[in-house]
């Protein structure tokens, strides 16, 4: 098997920060390695089916050695096609992206490196703190301030030159550098480095609970032992341009908020799309898979269509798998020539529409079919009718027709097929406790009642403590039976007005 690994740097933290190729590679990934310190948000852009694998270290012990991580890449390698080796920050800076290209030449495995954007880089833009100014500093230093060691082993060994440091006139910037202050502080001052000189420690800068500490190099250890919930990741900045840190840098919103899509893959893309226009971070996480029916019933449809003179669409996925089969039988839009067509909603009609062919009647209440009968049945009345639908759904658009029309023929163009579980469903239900814990909800849409019945089932215990986003009355009222507390209901059925109902709460969240 052809394998490329992708050696992925994913920012200090805000998903905005992922440059577009970090993000492709994300999305195309068949397994991730990641580091403990990536946002949870930013692993949401892999596709549902992609396996996860933590590859934290804690400090020196770390829970895994550098070597196991590279045996894990190449094992990897050989078992997927595209494997992504995500990493904090950039890859080029403490990140032994060198060690892992290494064994990746070793073994012959083809790679690719997507840079990132290190945390000393965001300092100026979410804390204020330029790096560097014309008339005070025209240069920095990236410094590693955890001392090296072997992994696995606690001894470490001092490498730094610390006497050219402290006489270095621009910058400084120590990464990894909480556990090690002291340390770094007192060998910086034994060297000649003013204890006056501005320090800022910059606690997981872009993140939302972002924190600045600022002291003097002389009381580091002082400032830190007052502060003991200043824990990493921590980036220390010590220079003059400490003072020149903006009085009023950019806010970070307290929470983005979190929307699972929880429709079949080709139709959560438009949606998420839809949403990510809002700001939100989006996970696309199906609760149903969508497959062709057997075909003999949507032939015959074809076959009676110079005898039909409607064809309802309950879903666009009826309209999918009904021109899928037309253009199969090696005919095209031209056999629909002289029947009248309805849709339930407006997400079906475009999907029509993109067949070449305009809905002559589309459902516009908010019950779905219930809007279509209420609407439309008039025009049924002792004509034939073709309903094409899935098995699943519910059979009020047949028997209701069924009582006024000449003849009915109820097609089942597609099956739903409820999936098992989620790859990553336990993180997921973590993901929703530790929001609601937070005072947030993390958003669940449901554009269906198989789809929320499902989706409900998947989040478990969890799904009582989930803002649901309903695409109708309809939809609403199953998950309100189903327990659910907290239900937003769009004004229409339709992908815009679930995103409008949405917006609103956006504001307050963040």
């Amino acid at each position: 098997m052809s394998s490329t690994v992708y050696l992925v740097g994913a920012g200090p933290g805000a998903p905005e920060l992922l440059t577009l190729a970090a993000k492709q590679a994300i999305e195309q990934a068949q397994v991730i390695l990641y580091d403990g310190l990536v946002n949870d948000q930013i692993l949401a852009f892999a596709p549902a089916v992609c396996e996860r694998i933590c590859v934290g270290k804690r400090g020196n012990g770390g829970a895994w050695t550098q070597s196991q991580i590279d045996d894990l890449i190449v094992e990897c390698a050989r078992n997927y096609q595209r494997v992504v080796r995500l990493k904090g920050g950039d890859t080029a800076v403490f990140a032994r992206t060198a060690e892992e290209v290494d064994r990746l030449e070793a073994e012959g495995i083809a790679y690719r490196i997507v840079p990132g954007l290190t945390a000393a880089l965001a300092v100026s833009a979410y804390a204020g703190i330029p790096l560097t100014h014309r008339d005070w500093s025209s240069g920095v230093a990236l410094v590693a301030a955890q001392l090296q060691n072997q992994d696995g082993e606690s001894e470490a060994e001092d490498q730094l030159d610390w006497e050219a440091l402290a006489r270095f006139p621009g910058t400084l910037v120590l990464y990894m550098s909480i556990a090690s202050a002291p340390a770094w502080s007192q060998r910086l001052l034994a060297a000649g480095k003013p204890s006056s000189t501005p320090v800022a420690l910059v606690r997981k800068c872009t993140w939302p609970d972002q924190e600045v500490l600022e002291c003097d190099l002389g009381s580091v250890a002082q400032t830190l032992a007052l502060n003991q919930h200043f824990a990493p990741p921590v980036i220390s900045i010590i220079g003059p341009l400490v003072r020149f840190k903006s009085q009023h840098p950019p806010s970070i919103p307290l929470h983005q908020t979190t929307v699972i899509v929880s429709s079949p893959e080709a139709q959560a893309q438009r949606l998420a799309e839809l949403l990510q226009g809002l700001g939100v971070s989006v996970m696309i996480r199906p609760a149903l898979k969508i497959e062709p029916a057997a075909s003999d019933q949507l032939d015959a449809a074809i076959d009676l269509l110079d005898r039909t003179d409607w064809i309802v669409f309950s879903s666009r996925y009826g309209v999918e798998y009904f021109f899928e089969r037309l253009f199969a039988r090696g005919k095209d839009s031209r056999r629909l020539g002289l029947v009248r067509i309805a849709t339930v909603g407006r997400s079906t009609a475009q999907a029509l529409r993109e067949y070449g062919l305009r809905a002559d009647w589309i459902a516009s209440g908010q019950q779905g079919a219930e809007s279509l009968l209420d609407e439309w049945q008039s025009q049924a009345r002792d004509k034939r009718i073709t309903l094409v639908r899935t098995p699943e759904g519910k059979t009020i658009l047949a028997d209701r027709l069924s009582q006024i029309a000449r003849e009915v023929h109820a097609v089942d163009a597609y099956v739903q097929v409820p999936v098992s579980g989620w790859q990553d469903q336990d993180q997921i239900r973590d993901m929703v406790v530790r929001s609601h814990s937070q005072g947030q909800r993390v958003c669940v849409t449901a554009t269906s009642s198989n789809i929320a019945r499902n989706a409900w089932r998947l989040l478990g215990d969890e799904s009582h403590l989930v803002r649901w986003v309903a695409i109708s009355s309809n939809v609403a009222r199953v998950l309100q039976e189903l327990g659910a507390t907290e239900v937003v209901e769009a004004r229409e059925a339709s992908y815009e007005s679930m995103c409008q109902s949405i917006a609103p709460s956006l504001s307050v969240e963040k």
